[in-house]
């Protein structure tokens, strides 16, 4: 598979990378509607604000991270081409 080839996957993953980290800084921006958006009425807990912003750190580091692997192996990728 030659450059080009390579490039398509690669911008679907950079893609879904910043959608991921997108959707954890609006669970950072917006916790109280975060929490409604994953509340369940036969929990035994509520789904509180504290929890969507740990979620949503997670989902913003990690989206960061996966940026940045998606860049660096794209930067690998244009050079060796």
């Amino acid at each position: 598979m030659g450059v080009s080839g390579e490039l398509v996957p690669l911008g679907a993953f950079l893609l879904l990378a910043a959608l991921f980290a997108v959707f954890g800084g609006y669970l950072l921006r917006r916790p109280e509607r975060a929490a409604a958006l994953f509340a369940d009425r036969d929990a035994r807990e509520t789904f509180r604000p504290r929890d969507a912003r740990a979620i949503g750190l997670v989902f913003t580091l990690g989206g960061l991270a996966l940026l940045a692997v998606g860049a660096v192996r794209l930067v690998v990728t244009l050079t060796a081409g």
